[in-house]
């Protein structure tokens, strides 16, 4: 290499490093983001109301997945969510399915999967 070339290509390499060595602000935000932000609102830590309580899927009783995953349209997959309480010492899950199971979109269990009475 020339002594010329040395001149101008060092510098060059000098300030593309530099430049690509900026410290970018970590906490900005980009426009996109912060708009989620402010249409999410806050996030609410989900509390249970007394003896009620949103439950996951997967803290459902063994016997109650058995007995749902048996019919394609109870499928653990299909519940939306999950409302568990207590009464009279039994636990029950009030499941909300996605679709409509025998015209019936809400159905409550107790832990062994038998379906509670509405007329209960």
């Amino acid at each position: 290499m020339t002594m010329k070339t040395q001149l101008i290509i060092y510098p060059a390499m000098i300030g593309m490093l530099m430049l690509s060595c900026a410290e970018n602000d970590k906490s900005a935000y980009t426009e996109s983001v912060k708009e989620e932000v402010a249409n999410a609102g806050t996030m609410e830590d989900p509390k249970p109301l007394g003896q009620h309580e949103l439950i996951d899927t997967l803290q459902l009783s063994e016997p109650l997945r058995i007995i749902l995953n048996k019919d394609s349209a109870t499928a653990v997959h299909k519940i939306r969510n999950v409302r568990k309480y207590t009464e009279d010492g039994t636990e029950y899950y009030e499941i909300t399915f996605d679709n409509p199971v025998e015209e019936m979109q809400v159905i409550t269990y107790d832990e062994l999967g038998k379906i509670k009475s509405p007329d209960l």
